[in-house]
């Protein structure tokens, strides 16, 4: 069966091992594997998963942040671009889907569901961030994401960027429809995961 929902506390260990497995092969950055244990803001977090049968498969966290300096501190800079931060703020991070599944566009199904839960909750901006030359670039392009450098890149967490650092902002407004039907268009023929539950009470995140 596959099914996508959110991960309950007795999945932690299992999103740990896929995140760790997945990003020990990153390209651009380094980073101390130990930051990807479950932590306080996981618990404070919406992580989705999809599973196959008993097995996940696929996962990506969303933060809904309502600190501007919270949300500067995660992404290690300032907001100091030529758009304003619309908070509440959904930021999308810690995506990871095992090697044999990564043809089925997972990353993608999880990121359409976490827009539509932005859509649901009237949350106005969805944010990620990205080295250059990231696989997903041209795809949040098409969706409507505007994109901005970090000029700083990641160097103040166990992070350690080797290549510049975008940060990719969904304006849900003014590019939301255009992002969710980009979606659509490109799952069309993918393997259907659905979303087994409704979306949980909403909650924000505090901790780094």
């Amino acid at each position: 069966m596959k099914q996508i929902y959110f991960a309950k506390n007795d999945s932690t260990g299992e999103i740990e091992n896929l995140r760790r497995q997945e990003y020990a092969k990153a390209s651009g950055y380094t980073l101390n594997l130990n930051t990807l244990r479950w932590s306080a803001s996981d618990s404070q977090s919406f992580v989705m998963v999809a599973k196959d049968g008993d097995t996940i498969i696929s996962t990506m966290r969303g933060e809904i942040i309502t600190d501007a300096s919270l949300m500067e501190k995660k992404l290690e800079c300032p907001w100091d671009f030529p758009l304003a931060l619309q908070l509440p703020t959904l930021l999308l991070s810690r995506a990871a889907t095992a090697k044999s599944y990564q043809s089925q566009g997972l990353n993608l199904i999880l990121r359409y569901q976490f827009l539509k839960m932005a859509q649901h909750y009237q949350i106005p901006m969805v944010i990620g961030t990205f080295v250059s030359g990231s696989p997903r670039q041209n795809t949040l392009l098409a969706m409507g994401y505007q994109f901005f450098e970090n000029t700083l890149g990641w160097q103040q967490s166990t992070y350690r960027s080797h290549r510049p650092v975008i940060v990719a902002v969904l304006d849900m407004k003014t590019h939301g429809e255009q992002a969710l039907n980009y979606c659509l268009e490109k799952l069309g023929a993918q393997p259907k995961y659905e979303l087994t539950e409704s979306y949980p009470e909403l909650r924000y995140v505090r901790n780094l």
